[in-house]
């Protein structure tokens, strides 16, 4: 079975439970590939998605409301375009 680190910028990273996680900032041991490496790149699938993020009423303006959420983008690694409806 073959496992991969992602190299990001010097560090290598593993794709673990939704979220990109550092395994290590040096040249990866073999025990870091056993270990942490990822053995399934479908994981990193990259289709589109579409996510509904909710809004907190955040007061009014002159004509109208204003609302506001966060969003965390080291859970959405690739953010391509938002769009506000």
């Amino acid at each position: 079975m073959q496992k991969h680190l992602i190299n990001d910028n010097g560090m290598y990273k593993t794709y673990l439970n939704g979220a990109w996680q550092t395994v290590t900032t040096s040249s990866p041991t073999k025990d870091n590939f056993i270990t942490k490496g990822i053995d399934d790149l479908s994981v990193l699938d990259r289709s589109v998605k579409t996510i509904s993020q909710p809004m907190s009423d955040d007061g009014t303006l002159v004509s109208g409301k204003v609302f506001k959420s966060t969003i965390d983008l080291k859970k959405y690694f690739d953010i391509t375009s938002i769009i506000i409806k």
